[in-house]
């Protein structure tokens, strides 16, 4: 949003745009949802290491770490979901046989050694929940958004935990992205935030109009529990079956939520033709004042609770940011952005913050980063 325009210097906060890939970590393309299998993502192939490369070829173009939402099922390497309930469609006779090869150590191997390109979320197990053998949606809540037991999902996290440490990850994830959307909030202690705060989540996006809302967002993109920062994800630009999909216009949201599928081609040689239509729509979406692409969850977390929450007025010559309204939570204290263009050099100065980096475009807008100092809760952006 532009803040202050005039001849001399213009000031926007942009909205963060923030890449979340979900379903990446099956090892079958098959959608098995018509035979009581899970909703995969409909690939004419199975998985491989080049759809890994694929997104950090994105990740590098972007310069951002993008969020992989994985499901971690097919990774299990002793089988041990076949002692978790409702985990899988095949119950106590879980036989994970066929997903476990060398390509499994190939894509830990190589997903670790790119840690700086893309970070892990949790996405589930299996993506879905087998009661009585009979496949239901979803995961961790049911069709209504009611959570399922709560020992049932810390089972669950519990497993998840068990395969990324088979598999060399030691760290469990921050961001949780709820499987087909299904989650809730609201409820405080009983709900799936405090649940997945004692495992060390704190950044929670999925559709609000999705979830059971037990009591309103504190506001209506982004709200917080038991220490856990929710982020409105709005309408994905394309279908989660649509393979090699071609950019379509892009929600004005922080979050771009895609599929893996979306960004792969049938032949994984050409991947890389997807991924550069997406990246060339994506960085075109970030010119301008408008918008910013964000560095990673948190840099995309803080910048929407500063988009979101912030106060801005006008007092004489200056643009006053008062960051009083801002979700009380660890996780979203740090810096943020905001985009400048001076017609002349030194057209402005900032106190209560410290400028700790800035970049210029070939449009002359520079995106200035901003670490509020310590106690300082009204950042001046005084013009000269």
């Amino acid at each position: 949003m532009i803040l202050y325009q005039s001849e001399v210097c213009t000031v926007a906060l942009p909205l963060p745009l923030f890449l979340v890939v979900e379903d990446v970590g099956w090892w079958e393309g098959e959608d098995g949802s018509g035979h009581n299998e899970p909703y995969r993502n409909a690939l004419s192939r199975r998985h491989c290491l080049a759809d890994y490369q694929a997104l950090v070829d994105l990740s590098e173009r972007l310069s951002m770490r993008i969020a992989i939402a994985m499901v971690i099922g097919e990774w299990d390497r002793t089988n041990l979901l076949k002692d978790i309930a409702g985990a899988t469609w095949m119950g106590r006779a879980w036989d994970n046989r066929r997903n476990q090869g060398p390509w499994l150590d190939q894509a830990a191997g190589y997903l670790r050694s790119c840690e700086r390109n893309l970070e892990l979320a949790v996405h589930g197990l299996c993506h879905e929940f087998w009661h009585n053998g009979k496949m239901l949606r979803a995961e961790f809540h049911d069709n209504d958004g009611y959570m399922r037991p709560r020992e049932i999902v810390v089972n669950h996290l519990e497993a998840y935990a068990a395969i990324l440490r088979q598999n060399g990850f030691l760290n469990f994830p921050r961001l949780f992205v709820p499987p087909a959307l299904k989650h809730s909030f609201g409820n405080g202690e009983d709900s799936m935030q405090a649940v997945l705060k004692n495992f060390g989540i704190t950044h929670v996006t999925t559709r609000f109009a999705k979830a059971r809302q037990y009591s309103p967002p504190i506001h209506a993109r982004i709200t917080w529990e038991c220490g856990v920062a929710i982020l409105e994800r709005g309408l994905s630009p394309v279908a989660w079956q649509q393979m090699a999909a071609v950019p379509e216009t892009l929600p004005l949201n922080p979050v771009v939520a895609l599929h893996w599928g979306n960004l792969l081609h049938a032949d994984p040689d050409r991947n890389g033709e997807i991924i550069a239509r997406w990246a060339a729509r994506l960085l075109a979406e970030a010119t301008g004042f408008r918008r910013m692409l964000a560095a990673d969850v948190a840099d995309c977390w803080r910048q929407a609770a500063v988009y979101y929450c912030a106060r801005v007025r006008l007092e004489d010559r200056a643009v006053v940011i008062d960051l009083r309204g801002l979700p009380p939570l660890p996780s979203l204290n740090g810096p943020f952005s905001l985009k400048i263009r001076e017609k002349r050099q030194r057209a402005w100065r900032c106190s209560g913050a410290e400028v700790v980096s800035c970049h210029t475009d070939q449009d002359r807008i520079s995106t200035v980063r901003l670490q509020p100092l310590p106690g300082c809760l009204e950042i001046s952006i005084d013009l000269l």
